[in-house]
């Protein structure tokens, strides 16, 4: 299961009640929280003690200059090592959510609505500058954590990371359109490093057109949708099913409650509603989970 707690403003004791609904309800063995506060080490402590194995990830809610996340990273790794925990995630997609050009403070929206031009034009033009910077990126975590390193790649980054650095091999590869006749393939190359190797994030948003949708978390705002769960559910349903059959040594549910951040309400990735009821996918996800070993 994923949290994001660097926006989602939730007291301690809620928390302690959506961890054991992840661990007792859903099945789940780990956590991946990602934030950018104390907040986060402060889910951690309760996850942990509620026998979840905790993942941690700085990240944050605009695009920042590689200079603070380097920074932050070496906090968060010191920190991580105090509280034993057993993965830092060096972070997820950071072609798109870190500014490589210059010190200034980026709207992560406003990236994303031109990706070809501010994302994949810069990687493929300079793949070098995104390796050195994850080669120094790892080294400083591992100067300052014990434990195993992974890293949640973006599908158009994938090809350029220093896998050969890294202990735990995540992609982002998302179950849509234009993946799903060849999505099982896609799911297989993520193994091809001999390493523990995991479907970084597993979504579908809560509409009819879930599997035009895939990763485009602002469609519901500029398309006409209609709330539907039972798409959402088979989506699922299909896409955990060709995790198992590709053999994957995890899978991280994406959302597990709707905010209001997204603006789309119930229509989102959540698998619990506002009103905090479930979704059938919650249903489809925790049958899997406890058959799954």
């Amino acid at each position: 299961m994923s949290e994001s707690m660097g926006w989602l403003e939730k007291s301690p004791e809620k928390m302690k009640e959506d961890i054991k609904i992840i661990k007792e309800e859903l099945h789940a063995n780990t956590i991946r929280l990602e934030g950018y506060g104390s907040v986060v080490f402060d889910i951690a402590k309760i996850a942990k003690d509620k026998g979840l194995d905790v993942w941690i990830q700085p990240k944050f809610e605009d695009v920042i200059p590689i200079s603070i996340f380097l920074e932050k990273s070496k906090e968060f790794a010191k920190k991580a090592e105090e509280l034993g925990l057993s993965v830092f995630i060096a972070g997820g997609e950071l072609s798109l959510e870190l500014n490589f050009e210059t010190e200034e403070i980026i709207d992560y929206v406003e990236k994303t609505k031109n990706f070809d031009r501010d994302v994949f034009k810069p990687l493929r033009e300079n793949p070098r500058r995104f390796r050195d910077f994850m080669v120094e990126l790892i080294k400083i975590i591992r100067d300052n954590f014990n434990g195993k390193i992974a890293y949640s790649s973006g599908t158009w980054e994938f090809d350029y990371v220093p896998w050969d650095r890294i202990d735990i091999v995540m992609n982002n590869q998302f179950y849509w359109e234009p993946t799903k006749n060849n999505f099982l393939e896609l799911l297989k190359e993520i193994k091809k490093f001999g390493k523990p190797a995991l479907q970084g994030e597993c979504a579908f948003q809560t509409i009819d057109k879930a599997m035009e949708a895939g990763p485009m978390f602002l469609y519901p705002k500029e398309h006409k949708v209609k709330y539907n769960e039972d798409v959402q559910a088979r989506c699922f349903e299909k896409n955990l099913e060709i995790v198992k059959k590709a053999d994957l040594d995890g899978v991280f549910v994406h959302q597990f409650d709707e905010g209001e951040i997204g603006g789309s309400g119930d229509l989102g990735f959540g698998i619990v509603k506002l009103d905090e009821t479930r979704k059938k996918a919650f249903f489809v996800i925790s049958e899997f989970f406890k058959k799954w070993e």
